[in-house]
C-alpha cells in the first residue's frame, strides 16, 4: 500500500517525505521556503529500508501523463548522478497526494492494495456511467463517484 512516511535522503535542513510502498521509494516530497515539491525518487533509501523502482523511465513516463491529465505544470530534471526525474509543486494534500501516486502506480502496471483499490473504484464508476462524458456519477444518499475513482459529498 502507497503511504507516505518522513525521509531524511537529501537533506536534514528541510521537511522531507517519501511515498513508497514495499520495496520501492518512488517519489520524494521536499517542503521548504519554495513551497511542496513533488519529484520521481532516483535513488534508494541510504538506510536500505527502500529501494528506487527499477523501471525509470516508465515511471517519468507515467507521471508526466498523469501530471499533464491534471494539468498540472511539471519539470524534467537531472540529479547530481545525471539521472533524469519529473519535478513539479503540489498542494500538501496526503488524500491527494496518494491518490496521484496510484493513478500512477496502476499505470506503471504495480500492484499493491491501494492500486488494486483503485481499480476497483474505477470499474464501479464505469458500471454506474450512463455515458462516456467523465462527469461524477450519483451513487446515493448524496454521495457521488469520480471517474477517476473517488467518492464524493456534495
Amino acid at each position: 500500500m502507497a503511504i507516505i512516511q518522513r525521509s531524511t535522503k537529501l537533506s536534514l535542513r528541510q521537511e522531507e517525505y517519501r511515498i513508497c510502498s514495499e520495496p520501492y521509494v518512488f517519489y520524494r516530497l521536499i517542503s521548504d521556503a519554495n513551497g511542496v515539491r513533488l519529484m520521481t525518487a532516483t535513488a534508494s533509501e541510504d538506510t536500505g529500508d527502500y529501494r528506487a523502482y527499477e523501471d525509470q523511465g516508465a515511471l517519468i513516463s507515467a507521471t508526466a501523463q498523469v501530471l499533464s491529465d491534471r494539468e498540472m505544470d511539471f519539470v524534467t530534471k537531472r540529479d547530481h548522478a545525471n539521472r533524469p526525474y519529473i519535478e513539479t509543486s503540489v498542494y500538501p494534500d496526503s488524500e491527494d497526494l496518494l491518490h496521484l501516486a496510484s493513478t500512477i502506480l496502476n499505470r506503471i502496471g504495480f500492484e499493491d492494495i491501494s492500486v488494486l483499490a483503485l481499480r476497483e473504484m474505477m470499474a464501479i464508476y464505469n458500471e454506474f456511467a450512463i455515458d462516456d462524458s467523465g462527469e461524477d456519477t450519483y451513487l446515493s444518499d448524496g454521495m457521488w463517484m469520480t471517474s477517476d475513482g473517488r467518492l464524493i459529498e456534495k
